[in-house]
């Protein structure tokens, strides 16, 4: 259960700085390559920790 937790709060801290620097690259430079490396980047991330979920603890 606390690796849940700590995993949410770990996906939530980077997408909030991911998020965050995405948005600010694209508000000072006017180009979307950025904002869509991020997109990809935390879609990863998250596909990574629903199968990390998904898989149950490990024990070996």
């Amino acid at each position: 259960m606390i690796n849940i937790i700590c995993g949410l709060l770990a996906m939530v801290v980077i997408t909030l700085f991911l998020g965050g620097l995405g948005h600010s690259i694209w508000e000072n430079t006017g180009s979307i390559a950025f904002p869509v490396i991020v997109i990809l980047v935390l879609g990863m991330a998250y596909k990574g920790f629903i199968d990390e979920i998904k898989s149950g603890p490990d024990h070996t």
